[in-house]
């Protein structure tokens, strides 16, 4: 897992069945006459059969200009020429920094997207469609990660009988994607990365239909980063349906965060410092500047400055209000929703090097905007006793406490509540209370070879839900310190394969019918229940051992989620 220290937000990637490519995607060689070939809006797209999964991939398919030169740091542009596309290799991620880059190409010409499904599909299919939007803290990721090759939920999808097409997509993140100042937000260019994705979800519905996809049928799923922007979509522009997904899938993330929502202001001295660096101080438009910064010097001054730090904020028009609000006053799309989080979040977030109850004081009062009194609560209600992982999981003294402070396991417990899963409750009970199909989950599954200080924290049931049974992508970048290469292997791997087969199908089966639990073997599998409003609100418990999964009531930690659900508007969420 590959984390930041500063904490701005969450998650991981994307796909890979065949190797990055870093050329361009068009015309770059001549197709085979076996090649599967599709014409859309703007001309042919001719992708590849994998005979392994008899499969079709179309790879890399521009949906948007090219955001170079004039059209850097502006909202995407749809493309306005017919061409002829060679969609057969995984292209560059956008520029990002983190180790969810290391071994990838990466460029500014980057909008791209993928199509995977069962081969031969006819156009009239109208097969349901499976969107994921990668995480990465908006500051990292693409659309070419192997450790979600969407090849293994089609699959999946084709072993139920129900098959599927599923899409990925990149989308510019960090300064690229985020750039946000008093300029930025007066010339209209604010969360540009967020209006990718919404193109890349515009250009699904125009064309996906062309691979034999109903555009009707389309599901948006994403964990971390990509479960905040699955929240974004839903209450976006004040919670207009734009008809672009009528189910939504949400994993340890949602818009709802642990610190308060910033506004363009909030980042001008970031802005001001990138300028500075790249000798735009003086320009009457600096970001007319900024377009004509060459791209090396500009990647050079993001990565390597104290102007690194961009991410979403409220605006006049995406994002109107603040996300708490929106739930709160029913201003989003409501459609069928699955929104989860893992047991032991926190771990992956709670490396602050926190020894006593005083600095854990300091810190919230740094990073939230709680009044004194809240603070005062909620250290009394997370006092000493209070442990993620639960202290009788694992031996003291632990590797985490040594490496991370003496608190390590309470601010876990604390920043993992904050982070994810106060957020998750909170919109599981409003859109319940709405009358919105809801269902919810806890995944309590300690990986292979993670460590029993650590167990299932941030990130772990992604392989799962990909069914990606032998770790493909786990050995690439930065390992945590508590977690494993390898979290589908070991002595449980049977176990885990059995769980995997749950999840990954569960999901499948929500983007075919709206319904996680609609052709469940009721011999092996749990009845997953919908989520009720208010006391005996129900959640599936995602386990191996001793009893595997189940349905549990979702009330842990109830006091003080509550309390951290209540002051969401005093802390601007």
């Amino acid at each position: 897992m590959k984390f930041l220290s500063s904490l701005i937000l969450l998650g991981a990637a994307a796909v890979n069945a065949i190797p990055t490519d870093s050329s361009d995607s068009s015309d770059n060689k001549p197709p085979s006459s076996t090649a599967p070939s599709v014409r859309i809006t703007n001309g042919t797209v001719t992708g590849i059969y994998n005979p392994q999964w008899k499969q079709d991939f179309f790879l890399s398919i521009p949906y948007a200009e090219p955001p170079m030169g004039n059209l850097r740091f502006r909202p995407p542009q749809y493309i306005q020429t017919k061409r002829n596309v060679v969609a057969q290799a995984y292209g560059p991620h956008c520029y990002g920094y983190g180790s969810d880059q290391w071994g990838f190409n990466v460029s500014e010409d980057c909008l791209t997207l993928n199509v995977i499904r069962p081969a031969g599909v006819k156009s009239n299919a109208k097969l349901p469609v499976a969107v994921w939007i990668h995480g990465g803290g908006f500051v990292e990721g693409g659309a070419g990660d192997p450790r979600y090759n969407l090849t293994w939920l089609v699959n999946q999808s084709v072993n139920l009988g129900t098959p599927m097409i599923a899409v990925s997509m990149n989308y510019r993140v960090a300064g690229w994607g985020f750039l946000s100042s008093r300029q930025v937000a007066n010339s209209h260019n604010l969360n540009i990365g967020m209006k990718d994705q919404r193109l890349a979800l515009h250009w699904v519905k125009e064309n996906i239909a062309a691979f034999g996809g109903d555009a009707s049928k389309v599901t948006i799923f994403g964990e971390s980063a990509g479960a905040f922007s699955v929240s974004m979509h839903q209450i976006a522009f004040g919670g207009r349906d734009d008809k672009l997904f009528r189910g939504a899938i949400m994993e340890s993330g949602s818009a709802i965060f642990y610190q308060a929502w910033g506004y363009p202001d909030a980042y001008q001295q970031n802005y001001d410092a990138l300028l500075d660096a790249v000798n735009c101080t003086d320009a009457v438009d600096s970001l007319q500047c900024l377009r004509g910064v060459e791209v090396g010097k500009l990647n050079d001054a993001l990565n390597t400055t104290n102007a690194a730090v961009f991410t979403a904020v409220v605006d006049d028009a995406f994002v109107p209000d603040s996300p708490a609000s929106a739930y709160r006053e029913g201003r989003y799309v409501k459609v069928p929703t699955i929104i989860g989080t893992n047991d032991d979040e926190g771990c992956s977030f709670g490396e602050l090097g926190l020894n006593t109850t005083e600095q854990i004081y300091g810190y919230l009062l740094a990073t939230t905007k709680y009044k004194n009194s809240t603070i005062d609560r909620l250290l009394e209600i997370y006092n000493e006793s209070v442990s993620v992982p639960d202290a009788s999981n694992f031996t003291h003294p632990d590797e985490g406490s040594m490496l991370f402070g003496s608190q390590y396991h309470r601010t876990a417990a604390i920043v993992g509540d904050q982070f994810f899963i106060h957020g998750k409750r909170f919109i599981a009970q409003r859109l319940s209370h709405d009358n919105v199909n809801v269902w919810a989950y806890r995944f309590r599954a300690r990986p292979n070879g993670f460590a029993d200080w650590f167990r299932a924290g941030h990130f772990s049931e992604v392989s799962f839900v990909f069914y990606n049974l032998h770790s493909e992508g786990y050995d690439i970048g930065f390992v945590w310190p508590g977690e494993s290469v390898d979290p589908m292997g070991g002595p449980d791997a049977e176990k885990y394969r059995a769980l995997s087969d749950f999840m990954s199908k569960s999901w499948v089966r929500f983007v075919v019918s709206g319904d996680p639990s609609v052709g469940i073997d009721a011999k092996k599998d749990v009845k997953w229940l919908k989520y009720k409003d208010g006391t005996g609100a129900s959640q599936i418990v995602f386990d191996i051992a001793p009893n595997s999964s189940y349905m549990e009531t979702d009330d842990y930690r109830k006091e003080g989620i509550q309390l951290m659900i209540d002051s969401m508007m005093q802390n601007g969420e």
